[in-house]
């Protein structure tokens, strides 16, 4: 947590739930926004007014990795609108089709 700063300060809350149910959305900041294309995995220790601080496992061990919202806001309610914009640009920049369903079904023989 930052002191003084709004977002950080009730952050932690959404923070967990990006830990617990959105880990490759956070990998995929990672590498993409965060300049560590060599990731296998990432988790967010913390978020402020302009963006996530991340540690990304890499073949070489941990690292501190920043992503920065598209601009910066002002409370920890922006947060979901935020973080759904650094995924999606992520996405597009590692070039993933986001209109596909995550879970794809396998046709039987």
């Amino acid at each position: 947590m930052k002191p003084g700063d709004p977002v950080s300060e009730g952050a932690q809350r959404a923070i967990d739930h990006l830990n617990e149910d959105h880990p490759e959305a956070l990998l995929d900041m990672a590498r993409a926004i965060g300049g560590c294309p060599e990731a296998t995995a990432a988790r967010c220790v913390d978020a402020d007014r302009t963006g996530l601080d991340l540690i990304a496992l890499a073949p070489g061990g941990e690292t501190d990795v920043r992503v920065l919202y598209d601009e910066p806001i002002e409370a920890s309610e922006g947060l979901r609108k935020a973080t759904v914009r650094l995924a999606k640009r992520a996405q597009e920049i590692l070039g993933e089709d986001t209109a596909q369903p995550s879970i794809k079904t396998v046709s039987e023989h």
